[in-house]
């Protein structure tokens, strides 16, 4: 895909973050399967510069305009108009950017999660509502009693006149100055955020947006120089100093934080409202001496895209699976499910057709029989088994098959299935090999399949190439997050002129690509090891009379493996 990825310019702006955001997001850096060009958008000609992006006409854009009201930076009101487009992104979203520290801090309350900070109890921690960076935060933003909560309110209320005054001109004010005296030069307002202040460390755990789900990363401490005062914390020269930086935290050492922290953010993702910006986002958090943790803060972008940074993408790239690469993908793989591109109900349409067939064709034209009896018979699948496009059910009912001799030991588990023609599951439930089979697509079975509890082992036999790469990313990165022992995925390698030939024959919805490439460039995930990769002739077209080999690789998980993710449960669709 062509990729535009839009950017807040700080020409002609007076932002604390000129000169010291040298470093622009740049996706292009970590992945060869798109091209992206970047442009930057300016406050003041927004409208112009977002129109002539689109007129490019970019396959796909990633929105990085951070900017709220209070900044004399593009973000909010380009954000706006940019959505109203219509056009296929993922990014930051304006209604994200609209809602203050504070809107969060009452929506958390409200639902009763994620835990926050109280507002009443000295010593009291003062900060804009808006914005970011830790700007306006220093030494004096804790506050031990009433006289130094009333000066530093003094202080952040002068700080944010500036701040005002955007706002103000951004609101279209006929007196922008009128607008910033009114606020009370002492006083507590919308816009600062006067809550208790939380001793300990600081966390930072990213959550990526996966269809109706989220993913909450391995978390990561905070590491910054130490301070000379009682109270340590993140000041904006302190955030850009060269010494700060994340160390990501190893679950053995404390399961139950590892786990509070995960479930934490998540909980700041629901409350944050993130649903929709295709991409997730970054939960701050703070962790008492006694290992409760707040969210503190929640920011709109889970991955910086940065080549030379301090804070670098390092849940990304820890626990992940497929790292920067995949991440870009799944959030174009979001759009597209949120917005139901593809063609799976004409696809599911022609399975229905063969349904009643379907086998025998296999038997005749296909060695997938012999295939699979030969990975039952090499591999364990002890525990519940899950078959992605399980079709007819052909690998339930040779799992079925092993005999003592001919595999480890009898298969003993439960065996799920899931497939997009209701003909073809029709038919797979009828031969009582499947304790479960549902109507799905690849793209959300996994998600939906966390109601039947854990899975074992993944399979996906001859049935990927249906997707696009960027759905091909989203299934395999679901697979390494869900499976808990073993994934068995094959790649047809689908040769030239099977697309062409198909869309001769008015068939172009039944469109085939050959993941092999995408699959390699996958590469092994941190936690598994590929434990085996055969290449062997697997079916001719009855359609095309093309010859189709695939590859077969079995990922194992790693039994010592530290790190881990964790989903947000989504309800099965029935």
């Amino acid at each position: 895909m062509r990729i535009c990825v839009l950017h807040s310019s700080y020409e002609g702006s007076g932002s604390m973050l000129t000169g010291l955001d040298t470093d622009f997001p740049n996706p292009g850096a970590f992945t060869s399967q798109h091209t992206f060009e970047s442009r930057f958008i300016r406050k003041d000609a927004a409208k112009e510069q977002i129109d002539a992006c689109v007129k490019e006409g970019f396959d796909f854009y990633i929105n990085f305009l951070w900017g709220t009201l209070d900044d004399d930076v593009a973000g909010i009101q380009a954000s706006q108009y940019f959505e109203s487009l219509g056009v296929p992104s993922a990014g930051i979203r304006s209604w994200e950017r609209s809602r203050t520290k504070n809107d969060f801090y009452k929506e958390a309350r409200k639902r009763g999660a994620p835990r926050v900070p109280g507002i009443d109890i000295f010593p009291l921690f003062v900060k804009p509502a808006n914005g970011c960076s830790s700007q306006m935060i220093d030494e004096k933003s804790v506050c031990h009693n009433e006289g130094e909560l009333r000066e530093a309110l003094r202080r952040i209320n002068a700080q944010l006149y500036e701040s005002r005054l955007n706002r103000a001109r951004s609101l279209g004010s006929v007196d922008p100055k009128a607008y910033a005296d009114n606020f009370d030069p002492v006083g507590r307002s919308d816009d600062i955020v006067v809550q208790e202040y939380i001793p300990g460390e600081d966390y930072i755990v990213s959550v990526i947006e996966l269809g109706d789900s989220a993913v909450a990363l391995s978390p990561c401490i905070v590491k910054a120089k130490d301070l000379s005062t009682a109270e340590k914390f993140l000041t904006f020269d302190l955030k850009f100093d060269s010494d700060t930086r994340l160390e990501t935290i190893h679950k053995r050492d404390n399961p139950t934080l590892y786990e509070r922290l995960q479930a934490t953010a998540l909980d700041a993702f629901e409350a944050g409202i993130f649903r929709g910006s295709h991409m997730g986002c970054d939960v701050d958090l703070r962790v008492r001496p006694d290992g409760e943790a707040f969210a503190i803060e929640v920011n709109p972008q889970p991955a910086s895209f940065l080549t030379n940074c301090n804070f670098q993408d390092l849940p990304i790239m820890s626990s992940f699976p497929g790292g920067h690469m995949a991440v870009i993908n799944v959030f174009i793989a979001n759009y597209m499910l949120r917005n139901n591109r593809g063609t799976g109900s004409k696809v599911a349409a022609t399975y229905d057709g063969l349904a009643s067939k379907y086998d025998t064709l296999q038997e005749s034209g296909t060695r997938m029989a012999e295939i699979i009896r030969g990975i039952v018979a090499k591999f364990d699948f002890q525990g519940t088994v899950f078959d992605l496009a399980c079709g007819t059910g052909i690998f339930g009912r040779l799992l079925s098959e092993c005999k003592p001799g001919s595999h480890r030991r009898v298969h003993a588990g439960s065996v799920l299935g899931c497939d997009l023609s209701p003909k073809m599951v029709e038919t797979c439930r009828a031969t009582g090999f499947y304790d479960e089979v549902h109507i799905d697509r690849m793209q959300t079975c996994l998600l939906h399949s966390l109601d039947y509890g854990e899975v074992d082992h993944i399979v996906c036999l001859s049935a990927i190439h249906f997707l696009s790469p960027e759905e091909f990313t989203f299934v395999l990165v679901l697979c390494f997050l869900v499976a808990r022992r073993s994934i068995t995925v094959s790649v047809d390698e689908i040769p030239d002129g099977y697309n062409e030939k198909l869309k001769a024959l008015g068939d172009h919805h039944m469109h085939s690509t050959n993941h092999l490439a995408n699959m390699e460039l996958f590469g092994e995930p941190h936690g598994w090891t590929l434990v085996a990769r055969q290449r062997e002739f697997a079916w001719k077209s009855f359609t095309t009379g093309h010859e189709v080999w695939s590859t077969y690789y079995r990922f194992e998980k790693v039994e010592d493996d530290d790190s881990g993710t964790r989903l947000l449960k989504v309800k099965r669709k029935n």
